[in-house]
């Protein structure tokens, strides 16, 4: 090796050392900078939190969101409150009114035949169509005394009516009729009360032992299709097989039965005795299942459910619209801007069901027990599910941001290290 490529190997050893002190220096700095990170993590991650605060909160725009979603739901326990309002049963029943026009739109005067004679387990489709009432609403029996009370106000039958009259039978004792009646079940009413309405029957039970005991009797109406009186002992089986005969020779029948029994069961929705839960007075005797149907109904069931559905109707609109308005060059990330829709949510309703709550508790302190029917428990449990999930959601992208953000502050800029050759 010459001379010459002796001093060309040491400048080039002189460069590389002066490389590494140079990348050792940068290394160093680096340490420090993550060192000073590390000693100020808890500011750095109170700064990345405050970060995140001020990036995911409620601008102008979301407060009218908020505002507007907060108004809807408010407005929707208030009208859902009024839809479900308890009203005694009767003429002046609004609810009841709406419901039996609707049974008159439905059921077409036009399809009514020329024989509207009623006989036993026959009932005329004149009188399913054109009356308002059902069977199985009958609590007057048929007996010699009722026979002579019609006959002296001038009314007559399309058969003997002495072949059907019985004594009391105290179908009802101890109980409304509605908790003894099948046709008054939301579920089996719709088998029973179908049936019911076909054949003028109405079907009860009642809890003696551990099983059940459904008898069916005959509904005897005078030739107008007025004065409905329970009558002899009739057959259940021959009831539904009447029912499903006649269906079959003439199916409109059975749906304007049908349509009559669920109109009926909507209008004992909301009057003070209620409808009972579905196979009540199966388990239950009839005056523990009257008991039972005041603290919790059929109808209570539906407007929860119902009252739940619309809420997250409301829900799912607002984060519809609101996600319209996202903007890239505004917004880091989708993730952030959903946590402010999220927030716009989880708000308005806790405002709405803390509104609604101490109303209802204002309410009930000042002495008017029956203010507990307005609670939104619809509401309350999706609010109690956004209470849960959204915050959920909310701590996780706050926690991805600030591991994020400091670990970005530990990673620092791309060193811009020499090569050494």
């Amino acid at each position: 090796m010459s001379l010459e490529d002796l001093r060309v190997k040491r400048k080039k050893l002189k460069e590389n050392i002066e490389k590494v002190n140079r990348d050792m220096n940068i290394i160093i700095k680096e340490n420090h900078r993550v060192a000073k990170v590390a000693h100020n993590a808890e500011y750095l991650i109170n700064d990345l939190e405050n970060e995140f605060s001020k990036q995911t909160g409620l601008n102008g725009v979301d407060v009218s969101f908020l505002f507007l979603a907060t108004a809807l739901q408010l407005s929707r326990i208030i009208i859902i409150n009024m839809l479900t309002k308890i009203e005694k049963a009767g003429v002046e029943n609004k609810k009841e009114h709406k419901l039996h026009e609707m049974q008159n739109k439905i059921l077409n005067k036009d399809l009514i035949q020329n024989n509207n004679t009623e006989k036993p387990y026959y009932s005329s489709l004149k009188h399913i169509i054109t009356t308002l009432g059902v069977p199985y609403d009958a609590t007057r029996y048929l007996n010699d005394k009722t026979i002579e009370l019609y006959l002296n106000k001038g009314h007559t039958w399309n058969f003997d009516p002495n072949d059907l009259k019985t004594e009391n039978l105290k179908i009802f004792k101890g109980a409304n009729h509605r908790f003894a009646t099948l046709g008054h079940d939301p579920i089996l009413g719709l088998i029973f009360g179908t049936a019911n309405i076909m054949t003028n029957t109405i079907t009860s039970v009642k809890k003696e032992g551990v099983l059940p005991i459904i008898k069916t009797n005959h509904v005897v109406y005078t030739s107008l299709y007025k004065n409905p009186s329970i009558g002899k002992n009739a057959s259940t089986l021959e009831m539904f097989n009447q029912s499903v005969k006649r269906t079959i020779d003439d199916p409109k029948v059975f749906v304007a039965s049908l349509i009559k029994q669920i109109i009926h069961i909507g209008t004992d929705l909301y009057t003070p005795c209620g409808i009972q839960i579905p196979g009540a007075n199966l388990v239950l005797s009839n005056k523990e299942t009257e008991k039972f149907t005041r603290y919790i109904s059929t109808g209570d069931f539906i407007k929860i459910e119902f009252s739940a559905k619309i809420s997250e109707l409301i829900n799912n609109i607002i984060t519809v619209f609101h996600n319209l308005l996202y903007d890239e060059q505004k917004y880091s990330s989708r993730e952030l801007y959903n946590v402010k829709t999220k927030k716009i949510i989880l708000y308005s309703n806790l405002i709405a069901s803390s509104s609604n709550v101490i109303w209802v508790g204002a309410n009930m302190y000042s002495g008017n027990e029956k203010a507990i029917k307005d609670l939104d428990i619809g509401g309350l449990l999706v609010t109690l599910y956004h209470l849960i999930y959204d915050t959920r959601y909310i701590q996780k992208i706050k926690e991805e941001f600030v591991l994020n953000g400091f670990k970005d502050m530990i990673k620092g800029d791309k060193l811009n290290l020499e090569e050494i050759e």
